[in-house]
């Protein structure tokens, strides 16, 4: 059957750059041209092998509008905004959503709804060429979100605390073309040859070319995790039977030292308030993976170290009288334990409950340590060719970039290499601003320092240097936790003032 077909960003709630040519792309698989309607505003767009590409002149913002497409079959593309489009590009820093800084913006986050900012989840479909190919990632089908009720903790907290800001003082719509992937290196986002001459070698690249490469060297990185943690549970273990035998400590800490595997931690507290209501147990930063229970009832759970552990439940789980906190925790690298200077507390109906200090620990099974390989956003060229390629011809007013913890281990060439990265993004979209976070400081905890490592700096120096290399481009600074043991600063409200600050400066 014959059919016409957007591009997945081509969707409900679409917000296009103002200004600018519009370009809108698709297939076709029967028809010579197709026809585009857009703001009263038609042309015909030709087909060429099963692909078309339709230009409108630029228009100013509009709020509101339709997009329609006939070819084969027609589609309608509904509640189409023009206005100003960003691109956020980078890792966790920048992909961290707004529902994890909830608890200390909750204020701010309620007090205004904005329908027309709007957020494109690119989830990146990662297809690297043979050499000399284009690439053949698609983009996800998925409808633009707008920043509006229980929506907005899906948005990149940088880019809704920004936005809204951007939006208040303009009052066009907003979109954010959300691509940031946690833990992806610069190199992720470069193309074959600005990666060659920055001396990585096509043997770096070479086997994740091909169809279905990439989406393979991921399974053998899911399988490795879990196959280790299938090993790493005892189905036969009961934590009831193996209360008699823990051993105490005292938490915070990293207190688990040489040894990988399960490991339980128990907390008895007392409780005479009502069983009615809500309540949050914060776990501050625990390392690795939790399961956690409020009598034998679980109450959250995380798969990796960074994220803050906030869990909210309903004061039904707790009882009068004696309760137990129980966290069963999932150490891969040989050290672990809970990180200091985080918050460790129970919030109930009455009040706070502190939950530092004594606890008894028990261990469920030991294991070799995991032997991880690195994540495919960690790998050359893989999101250039899935989050870059795929949306050169979308027009954007700027590219914001938080990224370099990933490459703080090997920090030389860094500022070349983005030199290079923004040079091929701007071959693309244009002589765009780019507004570059600085990292905050940050100790990973398990290596006892207690300075901030050189490499780590030497990217900090680089990111504020970039505007002296990087031309028509600002460097904002992350606001700085303390202590220094946070990789995901909280207060992201602050940092997102700033990067609109920079972003309207820019603008003008």
């Amino acid at each position: 059957m014959s059919s016409t077909k957007l591009l997945g960003i081509y969707s409900n709630g679409m917000v296009l750059q103002r200004n600018k040519d519009i370009v809108i792309e698709g297939y076709e698989d029967s028809l010579e041209n197709v026809v585009i309607t857009l703001a009263g505003a038609k042309i015909k767009a030709p087909v060429k092998d099963g692909k078309f590409k339709g230009v409108f002149a630029p228009m100013d913002a509009a709020f509101d509008l339709e997009l329609k497409v006939k070819g084969s079959n027609e589609i309608t593309v509904k509640d189409v905004c023009i206005g100003d489009v960003y691109m956020l590009a980078g890792q966790s820093n920048m992909e961290l959503p707004v529902g994890r800084t909830y608890e200390l913006n909750k204020e701010e986050i309620e007090a205004k709804d904005y329908p027309y900012i709007r957020q494109y989840l690119l989830t990146p479909d990662m297809e690297i060429p043979e050499i000399g190919g284009e690439g053949t990632s698609t983009l996800p089908e998925v409808d633009w979100i707008n920043a509006v009720g229980k929506a907005k903790c899906d948005f990149s907290a940088v880019g809704f605390y920004a936005a809204k800001r951007i939006f208040e003082e303009r009052n066009v719509p907003i979109g954010l073309i959300a691509c940031a992937q946690g833990g992806s290196t610069i190199e992720a986002w470069m193309c074959d040859e600005d990666l060659y001459a920055s001396g990585v070698k096509e043997e770096a690249i070479a086997p994740l070319r091909g169809k279905g490469a990439v989406k393979a060297y991921f399974e053998d990185w899911q399988n490795r995790t879990t196959v280790w943690r299938a090993k790493a549970y005892d189905n036969d273990f009961k934590i009831e039977e193996a209360l008699s035998s823990t051993k105490p400590v005292t938490l915070p800490g990293i207190v688990i030292k040489d040894f990988s595997g399960v490991i339980w931690f128990i907390k008895e507290f007392e409780y005479d308030g009502p069983t009615e209501g809500e309540c949050l147990l914060r776990l501050g930063d625990l390392i690795d993976a939790d399961v956690t229970y409020i009598n034998g009832i679980e109450v959250g759970r995380t798969e990796y170290q960074y994220p803050p552990r906030i869990y909210p439940f309903d004061a039904s789980v707790l009882k009068q009288g004696t309760n137990t906190l129980m966290v069963k925790l999932t150490i891969e690298l040989g050290s672990g334990g809970f990180v200091e200077g985080h918050p460790y507390y129970l919030k109930t109906p009455a009040g706070d409950i502190d939950i530092m200090g004594e606890w008894q620990m028990v261990e469920e099974n030991r294991m070799e340590n995991f032997q991880p390989i690195p994540m495919a956003q960690m790998l050359p060229a893989t999101l250039y060719y899935a989050s870059i390629l795929p949306i050169k011809n979308i027009a954007i007013s700027q590219i914001w970039w938080y990224q370099g913890e990933s490459n703080a281990d090997a920090p030389e060439g860094y500022d070349q290499k983005m030199i290079r990265c923004f040079g091929k993004m701007r071959e693309f979209f244009g002589d765009v601003p780019v507004v570059l976070v600085k990292m905050a400081d940050y100790i990973n905890p398990l290596t006892f320092a207690t300075e901030v490592p050189d490499g780590w700096k030497e990217i900090q120096r680089l990111q504020e240097e970039a505007p002296n290399f990087i031309s028509n481009s600002a460097s904002v600074v992350a606001p700085c936790p303390d202590p220094i043991y946070e990789l995901h600063p909280q207060n992201k409200s602050e940092l997102g003032a700033d990067v609109a600050k920079a972003s309207i400066k820019l603008s003008k």
